[in-house]
């Protein structure tokens, strides 16, 4: 199958700075480079998006969080996003730009969880951090210091790993008895390690052995892989879930997850809308100043994610990208 338009520029730039045997390098060296992206694919932040860091508390454990003020605000809800990196690579300065974009095109305050990566914290180190941030946030709006926000109308969001996590959070939320979310807006969630575990199949920026490094260094002891945190598509419940707006790639090994999860929710009653992509590949967000259809994937997808935050004034206008067909129930 073909590339989207500019895509095949963005898998040459991808792979000239970030090797596809980077997670042979030594950690520091593969968190450097992989940072790295954002000179070698610069996306500037919008005009008038203000961030600040937070630190939050909940239950007694502490977890930081960066916190996006859009230029002008067009609701109350707020957006929360879990970056992609396999839990072992990527910061708040990998995904800055692209969280900033987020609350500048929905008008809503946007704030990008941090987390301690694997393998120093492995599962559930990370979710549990993220779980914290979300927690407190949600509990006490005002520890964000972004003004009047509705603790009602809470979205989460991620890409790869990052929408792992955004799925176990939606998970947690209701086996813990809150907090309440209104929605879990996913690009390429992976969420069924245990076909990783001895490597598995290669695909454009996302290779078996990447793949396998990653699940050994989130879950060390190999029974964890099975847990319902950490690979939802085998033992986990997806009753009484906020609705859902998911993206799948074609050119994506994860495509699978993103399709079994859709297929699964909507088993559960639970509205989900499933948009798959055309010629786009792994953490296609990253080619949106390169690739017009991967620019209009993410306009989208904030778009849907506003839609769940139910604040339908704030949508951009976003017409779909060539070749996208979706679905919905």
């Amino acid at each position: 199958m073909a590339y989207a338009a500019g895509i095949q520029q963005f898998v040459d730039e991808v792979n000239g700075a970030l090797p596809p045997d980077f997670y042979t390098y030594p950690l520091d060296r593969q968190r450097t480079l992989y940072d790295g992206l954002t000179e070698v694919l610069p996306i500037p932040v919008p005009d008038g998006v203000r961030h600040h860091d937070v630190e939050l508390t909940h239950g007694g454990r502490r977890a930081r969080a960066r916190v996006y003020r859009p230029p002008v605000r067009r609701g109350d809800g707020v957006l929360f996003y879990v970056r992609g990196g396999g839990f072992v690579i990527g910061s708040l300065t990998s995904h800055h730009s692209l969280v900033a974009e987020l609350a500048a095109r929905t008008g809503l305050v946007s704030v990008a969880l941090d987390f301690g990566m694997a393998p120093e914290n492995p599962f559930p180190g990370p979710v549990e951090d993220c779980f914290t941030g979300l927690s407190a946030a949600l509990a006490d709006p005002s520890a964000l210091g972004a003004g009047d926000l509705d603790a009602g109308a809470a979205v989460v969001c991620g890409e790869s790993s990052g929408a792992n996590m955004a799925v176990v959070l939606s998970m947690m939320a209701r086996d813990r008895g809150g907090p309440a979310l209104r929605g879990q807006a996913l690009i390429s969630p992976v969420l069924d390690f245990t076909r990783w575990r001895h490597g598995g199949e290669d695909a454009p920026l996302l290779s078996g052995g990447e793949m396998e490094f990653f699940t050994a260094c989130y879950c060390p002891d190999p029974e964890q892989a099975r847990h319902r945190y950490v690979s939802p598509l085998l033992e986990g419940e997806f009753h009484a879930l906020p609705p859902a707006y998911v993206v799948g790639c074609s050119l994506d090994s994860l495509r699978v997850d993103a399709e079994s999860y859709t297929e699964r929710l909507r088993k559960e009653g639970v509205p989900v809308q499933y948009v798959l992509e055309e010629g786009m590949v792994h953490a296609p967000v990253r080619a949106r100043g390169l690739s017009e259809p991967a620019a209009d994937l993410f306009a989208r997808f904030c778009t849907a994610a506003a839609q769940l935050a139910g604040d339908t004034s704030a949508l951009p206008k976003g017409a779909r990208a060539e070749g996208a067909r979706s679905g919905g129930s």
